[in-house]
């Protein structure tokens, strides 16, 4: 019998402790390093890390090299980095990715406590054969794909309004990926907004190919409130019954896991902690990082501070200070200064 979510689920307190070794990145050690503002697609419900809407007016966005790039994983390695997820907007569109997954190899060589390299896409810059084999022939591995729906005529992302249709980016994308990246993980994110029926044909297309899957309820941002708990409750639960997986809760995040009679979660559930205030669960995930205004910086609230930035870089070059003091307020909320 599945539990009842809603008591599953439960508010664990925040994490305290910020002073406490300022200089190691918290948590998983995970820094997800946005490379772009820009994006193919104009998501009602983007975050786009921290940073301004894509298509926000009077913000034009800045190309970061790959030379700073590289300056700022250098940098970042010798803060317990584990794992380097690069971001955007959408990284696909980023105009030198052949030049940075060269670097990628490099860095790999030099920093081997960095365990996993990987990239974050909506997957449509990658329709494109080229860029699709940059990445096939990359280092890189592990891969999230955000798409929201396959049903039938709808787009990858219905909220965007411009895009692909998802079937076409699920059989020439993520299919095809499957079949040409063998041993490396490929999720998928598939973003709930209040439609059961898209988040099922996604899941139910990953289950298929084998792909681990990630549920996240819709966060409210860019001045959207959505209204959606008990749905996605709901969704969760129908989740575990469609797929005959058991719900448990996995404290260290808070989160909604289901799992198989093998002990494996091929499906996770990720409610809005945003909502929630549960600042804590945010710190031991993510570093965020972004390029604005010629600087690096970092963001230590980013969703209900985006305006508030903590900067990393004077004339491009990481400052340790205040890559200290960033990381000492990481995910500390949107009371953080």
């Amino acid at each position: 019998m599945t539990p009842n979510l809603a008591q599953l689920y439960r508010h664990l307190p925040a994490q305290d402790g910020l002073r406490e070794a300022a200089q190691t990145l918290p948590g998983r050690g995970d820094v997800r390093v946005s490379l772009t503002q820009r994006c193919n697609l104009r998501c009602a419900h983007c975050h786009n890390e921290g940073q301004p809407p894509p298509w926000a007016p009077n913000k034009p966005p800045t190309v970061v090299t790959v030379e700073s790039i590289v300056n700022l994983i250098e940098q970042m390695s010798a803060r317990g980095v584990k794992s380097v997820k690069f971001t955007g907007g959408d990284p696909g569109v980023y105009p030198h990715l052949s030049e940075l997954f060269d670097q990628v190899t490099r860095l790999q060589a030099r920093h081997p406590a960095i365990e996993k390299w990987g990239i974050s896409t909506n997957g449509i810059a990658f329709l494109n054969p080229s860029r699709y084999e940059l990445l096939v022939t990359s280092t890189l591995d592990n891969i999230c794909i955000g798409i929201d729906s396959v049903l039938p005529g709808e787009k990858s992302k219905p909220s965007s309004g411009v895009g692909r249709t998802g079937r076409k980016v699920w059989d020439q994308f993520v299919a095809k990926l499957a079949a040409d990246w063998p041993g490396r993980d490929i999720k998928i994110n598939v973003v709930f907004t209040g439609d059961i029926d898209r988040v099922y044909s996604v899941v139910d297309a990953a289950m298929d190919l084998g792909i681990n899957a990630s549920v996240i309820e819709v966060n409210g941002v860019m001045e959207t409130a959505y209204q959606v708990r008990s749905a996605f409750l709901e969704l969760v639960e129908g989740l575990a019954r469609r797929h005959d997986l058991e719900p448990r809760l996995y404290e260290p995040l808070n989160e909604v896991y289901l799992y198989d009679a093998s002990g494996r979660a091929p499906i996770k559930s990720y409610q809005d902690h945003c909502a929630d205030r549960d600042c804590g669960n945010c710190r031991k995930v993510h570093f965020r990082v972004l390029h604005e205004f010629g600087e690096w910086a970092s963001v230590p609230c980013f969703l209900q501070m985006q305006a508030r930035t903590v900067r990393l870089t004077e004339d491009g070059r990481v400052d340790q200070q205040r890559l200290d003091d960033a990381i000492t307020y990481n995910g500390s909320g949107p009371t953080w200064h």
